[in-house]
């Protein structure tokens, strides 16, 4: 019987909070967040159809794993790290971006 390895989910998004920040950077006080405790796990080879209202969230989403908005660094993780807190992803050649709008499928992302 072979044994197989378990790799690390690709794209993981846990317990996703956001709200966008006022003019000090911060969320207001007292907003309610656009996205709340919203979960995501993509394997290599996965797709997935983002679907929803005007105003549910989709395109902050695709920015928020573009890179666009910062969340907590336990909220977005790529190949079992912090998707844009841990620099050797990307200096390792392990993680790169193509593009950079965010919108109907513009951001491309290789991943292995």
């Amino acid at each position: 019987m072979a044994v197989t390895e378990r790799l690390p989910s690709t794209v993981e998004i846990n317990g996703l909070k956001f709200t966008y920040p006022g003019i000090d950077g911060n969320p207001p006080l007292g907003s309610t967040p656009l996205i709340d405790d919203f979960s995501l796990t993509l394997n290599a080879g996965d797709r997935c159809l983002l679907v929803g209202s005007n105003g549910a969230g989709k395109t902050t989403i695709l920015k928020i794993l573009g890179g666009k908005h910062m969340v907590e660094p336990h909220m977005v993780r790529v190949l079992g790290r912090s998707a844009f807190h841990d620099t050797a992803l990307t200096s390792s050649g392990d993680l790169c971006y193509l593009g950079g709008e965010v919108g109907v499928f513009k951001q491309s992302y290789l991943l292995p």
